[in-house]
């Protein structure tokens, strides 16, 4: 059974319910009851804040189809096998290593990676030696090793192989440590001969198809571009993306034409909101990158890579409370995403099957957190409703099948 925890936080407050028949009606489309309201928030609120809601909802499309219904048999491997990593002598002392910015023993990293152990460490020690944290501050490797061990406790690897872990580590080195970007003032041309280089340094052979397909290229490009923009004083609209991606040659791309290809007509008729480079990683991420790891996991008859992707969405959502509520929001649609198209596969593997069903209902659980924690504010309660019903748009693929 999946549990989230901030949702049973907030169980505690003797409002609860209440606020969770709000959250009901407003998926619902309806405004709720007077009497709920006056009861939430006190008498004499109820009127204005009718008023908010039915303008607010017109103004917003929340008609996203049938309501989620929650799924409390979901199995919660994924979660399981986080805990009981914790408990390992060789992961602990790993893990300890890691958050104090230092090598672990190679002998610790043999359980996990078997013969990849010298290639795992080797990343680890460049991770260290550029600095790389995540938003916590945290060492970035400690996401790595987390996310290896948890496919090494679900038992992916093959007899006598350390294949998935391996890969599981090595997910997010390629995009990590290499890029398309400066050299000091000089900008460095887009050039596979440094990108295969990199790959033959760091990831050992066997390997390098299945780490290929789990790194987002789309990102290594759109990084580089907005570099360049940056550097020549351009603005970072939709317009001078596509500009860029233009007038990157295609002559030594090899295989990554494909994703500048596929980059530039997904682009093209898209909206770019906001931060045009930002919008523009969201569109490849959800439309192209997903797709490309469930496709190529089809090709081959083996759902494990994808498998890989979801566990590391897992392990972002786990530790998503130092996010910002945008990119908690963009956590949950993450996986919300990742599960549809999960189970677009229609696939009759049963790990896959299990681990999208914990997915789903942990990102549909995270939602309702988030919602139910702006409906128990009883202090500027306009802002803190029309804030949730904001977010119920923003959340609709996970509130609504």
């Amino acid at each position: 059974m999946i549990i989230n925890h901030d949702l049973r936080i907030l169980e505690n407050d003797e409002k609860y319910t209440l606020a969770e028949s709000v959250l009901t009606s407003f998926l619902e489309r309806i405004t709720p009851d007077v009497f709920i309201l006056d009861s939430l928030y006190g008498e004499g609120k109820s009127g204005i804040l009718k008023s908010v809601i039915e303008d607010t909802m017109q103004t917003f499309n929340l008609e996203q189809g049938e309501i989620r219904e929650h799924n409390y048999e979901a199995p919660s491997e994924i979660a399981d096998a986080r805990s009981i990593i914790e408990g390992n002598k060789h992961y602990q002392k790993i893990h300890s290593s890691l958050l104090k910015f230092k090598l672990p023993d190679i002998c610790d990293l043999e359980y996990f990676y078997g013969e990849y152990a010298p290639a795992v460490l080797k990343i680890i020690e460049t991770y260290e030696k550029l600095n790389l944290k995540r938003k916590c501050e945290l060492c970035a490797a400690t996401h790595l090793n987390r996310v290896g061990a948890v496919t090494y406790q679900l038992k992916m690897n093959s007899k006598d192989s350390y294949n998935y872990s391996a890969i599981a580590f090595m997910h997010d080195s390629i995009e990590d440590l290499f890029e398309f970007s400066f050299d000091g003032k000089k900008i460095v041309s887009i050039n596979y001969d440094l990108y295969g280089k990199f790959i033959q340094d760091y990831i050992p052979e066997k390997i390098q198809p299945s780490v290929k397909i789990l790194t987002n290229h789309y990102n290594f490009f759109l990084n580089y571009i907005n570099d360049k923009l940056i550097y020549e004083d351009k603005s970072l609209s939709k317009k001078n993306i596509l500009k860029s991606i233009d007038g990157i040659s295609k002559d030594n791309l090899k295989e990554l034409s494909y994703f500048l290809e596929n980059m530039h007509t997904l682009l093209s008729g898209a909206e770019l909101a906001g931060n045009a480079i930002d919008s523009a990683k969201w569109e490849c991420y959800i439309n192209l990158y997903l797709n490309g790891i469930a496709e190529a996991s089809k090709k081959v008859n083996d759902y494990r890579l994808f498998q890989i992707k979801g566990i590391d969405l897992s392990d972002n959502a786990h530790g998503k409370g130092s996010l910002s509520v945008d990119a908690k929001i963009r956590n949950i649609n993450k996986n919300t995403n990742w599960g549809i198209i999960g189970y677009s596969l229609e696939s009759d593997w049963h790990p896959l099957n299990n681990h999208i069903q914990e997915i789903m209902e942990d990102a549909l659980q995270a939602a309702e957190a988030l919602i139910i924690s702006d409906l128990l504010q009883t202090q500027s309660s306009q802002d803190f409703i029309v804030s949730a019903l904001l977010k119920i748009n923003k959340l609709g693929r996970i509130f609504y099948s």
